[in-house]
């Protein structure tokens, strides 16, 4: 690598590194904690009652959906989602008549053994939810994401530039040296260094997850657009006739993947199926494949499936993404490995701030020595 690229190199790792630095501090306080947001909303006495005696059968869907609509007669149902972590809870989205967005409904939570509302707290009137709210936008909407997704995309430049300028740093001494005697300046870049080498791995798959995931209303935007647009458009008979009840419609969504598990089921009419069909989300068992989602259109008049697909990659990799970044996906000890891990990086980024901070600057005469000394060369110059 030549000098002139190396110092190009250096630009680029010093000034995305400062440009993310705030923000990333933010993350790593939040993501710290929110690692092991399971246990604090337990803690808290945030989390959903979904007790129920031991061999309790649950609930048809339909009634559930019943409970739910109970709640305000004048919103319908349009979606059911199962939690893929407890199958005892189950989250009803009902809203508005004739509309096909999800703006102005309302959630309820009901315990799918015993059928009780559950009381479903804002995001802010909780720890965990005030933490998320404030890591995923900090508090600010779609724009707050967007920039949180750019600082994620500076920070994996950051790491990677800081992958290319520590090769040629680390010719000249032994891997992982700290040099306390020489300074704190030097004791910093080699902190700062050591951990970051350390964490690199860690720090890329985590900051790209976390960048992918702030991105997700955009992706989510093109599957539907695209994707789901053209399946539904496959599909676009009218109903005329008495609808299927949602027990029929999952129960003909999971015989069209055998061994799988509902995720969530659309009803007719809104922006995630047709006006005809049911759209019937399934996902698998383990940790990782519960994430992974497909999709299959049940008619909403004869109960058939007709047409059965997989989400496409990009959604894949969202999905996926979420267990990545939170580590979230291999019980206790891994979370512990997260969360020693995020707090290594806070630490990359404190040091490397503070070694920004003490930089040497370029020292200037005083004006009257350089004066003096630019009228000494002149008049030498005449002699």
């Amino acid at each position: 690598m030549t000098p002139a690229s190396l110092r190009g190199w250096r630009l680029v790792h010093r000034w995305t590194s400062l440009i993310c630095s705030a923000n990333l501090l933010i993350l790593c306080v939040t993501g710290l904690i929110l690692v092991f947001h399971h246990e604090i909303e337990h803690l808290m006495g945030e989390g959903l009652d979904t007790s129920h005696t031991e061999g309790q059968a649950r609930l048809p869907l339909q009634t559930l959906v019943d409970i739910a609509q109970k709640a305000d007669p004048t919103l319908v149902p349009k979606l059911v989602s199962f939690d893929p972590d407890d199958a005892a809870a189950n989250y009803i989205y009902i809203g508005a008549p004739g509309v096909r967005d999800f703006e102005d409904g309302r959630w309820v939570v009901l315990n799918g053994h015993t059928g009780a509302n559950q009381v479903l707290k804002q995001p802010e009137e909780t720890v965990t939810g005030f933490l998320l709210k404030l890591h995923i936008d900090l508090f600010t909407g779609f724009a707050g994401q967007m920039f949180v997704g750019v600082m994620g995309i500076l920070f994996v430049v950051s790491t990677v530039s800081g992958l290319v300028v520590y090769g040629p740093f680390m010719k000249k001494l032994a891997f992982g040296l700290l040099r306390f005697g020489r300074g704190a300046r030097i004791a910093n870049i080699d902190l700062h260094n050591l951990f970051g080498v350390a964490t690199l791995v860690w720090a890329f798959v985590v900051g790209l997850t976390g960048a992918i995931l702030s991105f997700s209303p955009l992706i989510i935007s093109h599957w539907q657009k695209t994707e789901l647009v053209a399946m539904v458009g496959r599909h676009n008979e009218p109903m005329t006739g008495t609808p299927i009840s949602i027990d029929q419609a999952a129960a003909a969504g999971l015989a069209a993947f055998p061994g799988k598990d509902l995720a969530f089921i659309a009803y007719p009419g809104n922006d995630y199926s047709s006006d005809r069909h049911f759209s019937v989300m399934v996902r698998g068992h383990t940790e990782l494949t519960k994430r992974l989602l497909s999709v299959a259109m049940v008619d909403g008049e004869t109960g058939r499936v007709v047409e059965a697909a997989d989400t496409p990659w990009y959604i894949t990799v969202l999905l996926l993404s979420g267990p990545f970044h939170f580590g979230d996906y291999g019980g206790l000890p891994l979370q512990i490995i997260w969360a020693i891990f995020t707090i290594v990086t806070g630490v990359v980024t404190v040091t490397g701030f503070v070694v920004w901070l003490r930089r040497p600057r370029m020292r200037t005469a005083p004006a009257g020595i350089a004066d003096r000394g630019i009228s000494e060369s002149k008049a030498g110059s005449k002699a």
